[in-house]
């Protein structure tokens, strides 16, 4: 980042808070994005599209024919974090494995030579499906059904390729204008998708007991952190959450905290569509509920299962497939009215060559002064000659050692300027320094993180205990601790075996326990006493039959 002044034009540093040419205050200046004006391959980049955790994406147009694409750069601090590198790399290369029309392409993945990773994708002339999604607002399945047709041959493509995405949202979704047709439906985002081999194994490094993925969107494996199990299932599960959340114009699960939304994904039913819009079609509703079932293969198996379940349901109902045409004003939106931008990167502009208080130095000779005649009678020429150079001579030396003390004190002036603007500079940046570190300590030293307990079975005493800190509850609980504290659990229930267990909260989480049963113990029951006679009996009578077997002679 850099700042650039408002007075000489000049670029600076972002730590440099005064410019040194004119003193000016630049501390409340925004620093500029260094990447605004910057050449990668044959694109300028053109301003910013959006800035996330990882990332940022940027519009970039070819200065030759204004075509547009979009480049998605890594944070400049995370460059050398190879693990957080091949991730965001994860993205470009599961994309060009699959190829679908409906899925967003990547053209190019390179690094720059300052070592800023990025790939460049196709420009998108449209909107999030997000954008449609209002409160309370169902979307008909007239306008909602071809999209998720779209949806569910983008998905099953990806599956094919065995990609799974794991964030699929609205947010994910983009509707663009395409053949004179809207709502052609661009899948986005494969940032944290997770690719499996032949067998379906995983061949990312995904931690088990990690949770990923919008907590309004997860499927109960995700939530649960069971990674190992995440299959193209868990995709259908999401999409089934979209259609809920299309249908009613709520989401399945509104928790108002991250641990009940999860929760909810794990044990609670979600409420049947038809309460909140009884408008919806029964078959509608089936098919959504029947993605939302808490077991995989409760679900339905595939994309293209659910796919076809969709399209049977809008035949039933007589509903059309195709995408509605797209108005002459969405197809010149779509088109949009591009300006070429102009070739090669942001430069300053020039620097006068002279300092200020410097004079231009000229060349040639300095023009003689008028002479003033005020002797009776002329010199000889050779004396007048030496006069007058005696006297510019002299002149000059007078001129030139006030110019030069001039001069020099300036130097001096401006040199203690510079220094003292250095100086307020420093100690400016140590107090904003002492002041953020004050800031990150206090907020490391108050940070709460949540907790969401569960067991199975359900309505187990939790005793949770920390440092200065205590709660008791039934499952599902969910308890807020402080950052960083270890969590002494003590779980017990009726007819289960106790079961103790310890978490360091670094983050929120999922704390999920099974109880074994208590193993039961038969008494023994006492034995009827004419049970005990027959046993006397038996016993005598055998006895006397190994007596007589003794008495019997062996014959040789």
């Amino acid at each position: 980042m850099s700042r650039t002044c408002p007075e000489c034009q000049s670029q600076y540093e972002d730590e440099i808070l005064h410019c040194p040419e004119d003193g000016r205050d630049l501390s409340a200046l925004e620093p500029d994005d260094e990447l605004i004006g910057r050449s990668i391959g044959s694109y300028v980049i053109s301003k910013v599209l959006g800035k996330g955790g990882m990332g940022s994406v940027y519009m970039a147009e070819h200065p030759g024919i204004g075509s547009r694409v979009a480049i998605k750069f890594l944070h400049a601090q995370y460059s050398n974090d190879r693990k957080i590198v091949d991730r965001f790399f994860n993205e470009a290369r599961a994309v060009n494995v699959i190829g679908h029309d409906n899925i967003l392409k990547i053209l190019d993945l390179n690094v720059t030579e300052d070592n800023r990773h990025y790939f460049v994708m196709e420009f998108l002339h449209g909107k999030a499906l997000q954008d449609l999604v209002l409160p309370d607002q169902p979307m008909a399945l007239e306008v909602a059904g071809p999209i998720l047709l779209q949806i569910c041959e983008a998905l099953q493509a990806a599956h094919d390729n065995k990609i799974i995405h794991r964030d699929l949202k609205p947010d994910n979704v983009y509707l663009i204008v395409h053949k004179g047709k809207k709502n052609f439906v661009k899948v986005v985002d494969f940032g944290i998708a997770k690719l499996t081999d032949d067998s379906g194994q995983s061949t990312g490094k995904t931690q088990t007991g990690m949770v990923m993925g919008t907590p309004a969107y997860m499927s109960p494996e995700q939530a649960g952190g069971m990674s190992n199990l995440i299959d193209g299932r868990s995709d259908i599960y999401s999409l089934g959450c979209m259609m809920y959340q299309l249908a009613t114009g709520k989401l399945p699960f509104p928790g108002t905290s991250f641990g009940e939304v999860l929760i909810g994904h794990l044990q609670i039913p979600p409420t049947p569509p038809r309460r909140h819009e009884p408008a919806i079609p029964e078959r509608y509703e089936a098919i959504i509920l029947k993605c939302l079932e808490k077991k995989q293969e409760d679900r339905y198996q595939s994309m293209r299962e659910l796919h076809d379940a969709l399209a049977s349901a809008m035949d039933q109902l007589a509903l059309s497939k195709e995408l509605p045409a797209a108005s002459p004003a969405e197809i010149a939106a779509a088109g949009g009215t591009r300006t070429k931008s102009s070739p090669g990167g942001k430069t300053s502009p020039a620097r006068p060559t002279s300092r200020p208080g410097f004079s231009k130095r000229t060349s040639g000779p300095p023009t003689p002064a008028r002479q003033h005649m005020t002797h009776p009678a002329p010199l000889p020429a050779r004396a007048r000659t030496g006069l007058f150079v005696g006297l510019g001579a002299a002149a000059l030396a007078v001129v030139g050692g006030v110019l030069f003390l001039v001069l020099q004190s300036m130097e001096e002036s401006r040199r203690a300027t510079e220094a003292m603007h250095r100086a307020a500079d420093r100690v400016a940046e140590e107090a904003r320094r002492a002041a953020k570190e004050k800031e990150t300590a206090q907020q490391q030293e108050n940070a709460k993180v949540s907790l969401s307990v569960v067991s199975d079975p359900l309505g187990a005493l939790c005793e949770a205990t920390w440092k200065e800190g205590a709660k008791v509850g039934l499952t599902p609980l969910e308890i807020e601790v402080p950052k960083n504290v270890k969590v002494h659990f003590a779980f017990s229930k009726k007819d289960y075996l106790p079961y103790v267990e310890e978490r360091i909260a670094d983050a929120a989480q999922l704390v999920k326990v099974t109880l074994q049963a208590e193993p039961k113990v038969v008494a023994a029951r006492p034995v009827p006493e004419s049970k005990k006679r027959e046993s006397r009996r038996a016993q005598q009578a055998k006895s006397a039959d190994t007596a007589k077997q003794d008495d019997i002679p062996v014959e040789f």
